[in-house]
């Protein structure tokens, strides 16, 4: 392999991941993002909502208000990339409305779309096209039209997040070992305390379950492939 070519295959190593919310890269994909950044690849992470109605919606609490709620999660979702490594220069976030992306898919293909020309990655992780949240199917279909537009031809993988039965659409399983970057897994999730915890007044319980938070504590993590 001469010179350029190896300097080509260092610039070509760039994977970036779609999250429809601010913890859904870390719980879904946080052991394969430590592993790519220590393989050399350069990972950029896409925030498609503000995550500002997990607790109104949820929960039925109003207090703090839904735009308290998209500030703390913006500030844990930074720390959590610190923690996984990610560079900070690295972060889209483009701030729509959570559980109103349908909404916005005009505009959210037209960013995604560039930001897909920008980075021109080989690897492309979304949610799976099934799972059990309209945020998590639109992100799907956002980031495939996405695709198309910028005219890409990067490698996708699909997370499962909420929807954990075996995957249809002639989609094979592919499980990724991540013992190795398990503690520090834990560790950023640990920084999304407003969904781990009783955080605020008259919350009776924590946003996400401590058998789904299990499964997101496993030594594996699970994506849908056509490969």
């Amino acid at each position: 392999m001469s010179f350029a070519e190896d300097v080509n295959n260092m610039i070509d190593k760039k994977m970036i991941v779609f999250a429809p919310h601010p913890d859904d890269e870390t719980l879904a994909c946080g052991g394969i993002i430590m592993k790519e950044i220590r393989e050399g690849y350069d990972v950029y992470i896409v925030l498609m909502t503000d995550g500002r109605h997990s607790h109104d919606l949820i929960l039925g609490l109003i207090d703090p208000p839904p735009e308290a709620i998209a500030r703390i999660r913006a500030i844990e979702f930074s720390e959590a990339m610190k923690i996984l490594g990610v560079n900070l220069n690295n972060l889209f976030l483009l701030g729509f409305e959570d559980s109103k992306l349908r909404e916005h898919v005009a505009r959210a293909e037209e960013r995604t779309a560039q930001i897909l020309r920008d980075v021109d990655p080989v690897e492309i992780y979304v949610p799976y096209r099934d799972d059990n949240h309209e945020d998590h199917r639109a992100t799907y279909e956002i980031v495939v039209n996405g695709i198309k537009e910028a005219n890409l031809h990067a490698r996708l993988y699909e997370y499962p997040v909420w929807n954990r039965e075996p995957p249809q659409f002639g989609l094979k399983v592919l499980l990724v070992d991540i013992r190795d970057q398990l503690p520090r897994k834990l560790e950023a999730i640990s920084k999304y305390r407003s969904q781990i915890s009783k955080c605020f007044p008259n919350q009776e319980k924590a946003i996400l379950s401590e058998d789904f938070l299990r499964i997101s504590s496993s030594s594996s993590e699970t994506f849908y492939t056509r490969e």
